[in-house]
């Protein structure tokens, strides 16, 4: 079996997708993308000349417990990879829609003239130590570290008793994420959040006090608990999520969700 299947590598035109590790590449170079994106390019990629349905699409990114605009959401992941492959919704070259049941990965091959031939071995062996490295100490690779504020959970409820509630879901999320690896993800204190909340700051101002790169915002609804991470040198809205309201585990989803997004950086 050739390296390039073992490590479940999938070539296209100038890019190299590693479905299993998430990595987008362009002539040896890592093209950002974020998670939703990426698990939907991946599910395509994999099954070139198939359509993928919808309902597939659906269950794969958006799991169990969670409440989105299922539409909207994989609309925009759609037009964000056709963005990072330069792609045409009226003239695909990788990406058909399929109207009203899914899309489909027209099968392409790879570019000839791209230099991603040239460092690929360098790829790969880059990937493969990588693993090794995991395996064998079982700890995060290191990297500066992430530091993100989570804002106090707005209670919209209608009723005053849940003020309680949403307090102890802030403090649930900031207690999870702070216990996972502080030289990896630094959690913003929730008297320091709080004060920052009353004020009324806009997202780049928060997170530059604070020295912070990503700020969330939740909220207790009648019908579900919501989250939303945004970056803060851009005032860009990373993910959106939200969790019935009769799951008790709200904050431990949200900060599984929190926790996911910055182990695949």
């Amino acid at each position: 079996m050739a390296m390039e299947e073992r490590l479940n590598l999938r070539r296209f035109g100038p890019f190299t997708l590693d479905v299993d590790a998430e990595v987008l590449l362009r002539g040896g170079e890592r093209v950002p993308l974020q998670p939703q994106p990426m698990t939907v390019l991946g599910m395509l990629v994999s099954r070139p000349g198939q359509l993928v349905t919808r309902k597939e699409l659906q269950s794969a990114v958006w799991s169990d417990g969670t409440f989105v605009d299922f539409e909207q959401g994989l609309n925009w992941c759609v037009k964000r990879i056709r963005e990072v492959l330069g792609d045409d919704a009226r003239h695909p070259r990788y990406i058909e829609t399929v109207p009203r049941k899914g899309y489909r990965f027209l099968p392409i091959p790879a570019d000839p003239r791209s230099p991603t031939r040239r460092p690929l071995r360098r790829v790969v062996m880059a990937l493969l130590l990588g693993v090794i490295c995991l395996a064998t100490t079982g700890v995060w690779i290191r990297r500066p570290p992430v530091t993100v504020v989570i804002l106090p959970f707005d209670n919209y409820t209608g009723d005053p008793g849940n003020e309680v509630a949403a307090a102890s879901a802030t403090e649930e999320v900031i207690n999870r994420l702070g216990s996972i690896d502080p030289s990896h993800l630094k959690v913003i204190d929730r008297l320091t959040a709080t004060k920052f909340r009353r004020m009324n700051e806009c997202i780049i101002h928060i997170g530059q006090a604070l020295g912070a790169e990503y700020v969330m915002e939740g909220s207790l609804q009648k019908s579900h608990t919501t989250a939303a991470l945004y970056r803060v040198a851009d005032n860009t809205q990373m993910w959106a999520t939200a969790v019935d309201s009769r799951a008790r585990n709200a904050p431990e989803l949200i900060s599984a969700r929190i926790a996911s997004t910055f182990a695949r950086r």
